[in-house]
């Protein structure tokens, strides 16, 4: 099957936003709260504060614990959703996009000579270059590039943060295998 789609994800968009716009934090443990009290949960934390085990839905007294020093951020929607357009009029700069899933991942469909793998991995890099310039360098994202939505989606998740894979007919057997049920979209616990 030949790569038809290329699946672009944001790396922890709402920390990421808040990183981009605010040079204080940048390169620092941040997570994104709801609202600003203790007894709320991180909606979204940087790849600095992952590191230390805080991830979405961690409780903000446990993030201090897991992650002393870390800074939160009470949300500010209107800002993502401004940054979410920038990073659409970037891609839409190298590939039309043909699907919105989230605020921070949209597919594009590859056709004819874009479907090779060496085309499609330039594309990436390009639509990695178009939101640098665009929307900032603290907005990094991982790019999977597949038969389908899903497997595109799959493979974009493979090398997170910043990473790029494509998910060919020779990848797919041995790729897939080695994944547990969970890293499939749609599967949980």
């Amino acid at each position: 099957m030949p790569l038809r789609h290329l699946f672009i994800d944001m790396n922890s968009f709402f920390a990421s936003v808040e990183q981009q716009d605010d040079p204080r934090l940048r390169d620092r443990p941040v997570a994104v709260i709801p609202t600003d009290a203790r007894t709320t949960a991180c909606i979204a934390a940087s790849y600095e504060a992952k590191a230390k085990g805080v991830k979405t839905g961690t409780p903000v007294w446990e993030a201090e614990k897991l992650c002393p020093g870390i800074r939160f951020v009470v949300a500010d929607h209107k800002r993502y959703v401004v940054m979410h357009n920038r990073i659409l009029a970037a891609v839409r700069t190298v590939l039309p996009i043909d699907r919105v899933m989230s605020i921070d991942e949209m597919s594009c469909r590859l056709t004819g000579p874009d479907q090779a793998p060496l085309r499609a991995a330039a594309l990436a890099g390009q639509v990695k270059w178009a939101i640098h310039e665009l929307a900032g360098d603290y907005m990094r994202c991982s790019i999977g590039c597949g038969p389908n939505v899903l497997l595109a989606k799959v493979a974009a998740d493979m090398k997170k943060p910043d990473g790029v894979t494509s998910l060919t007919d020779a990848d797919l057997p041995h790729s897939l295998h080695r994944l547990k049920l969970t890293d499939f979209p749609g599967g949980g616990p």
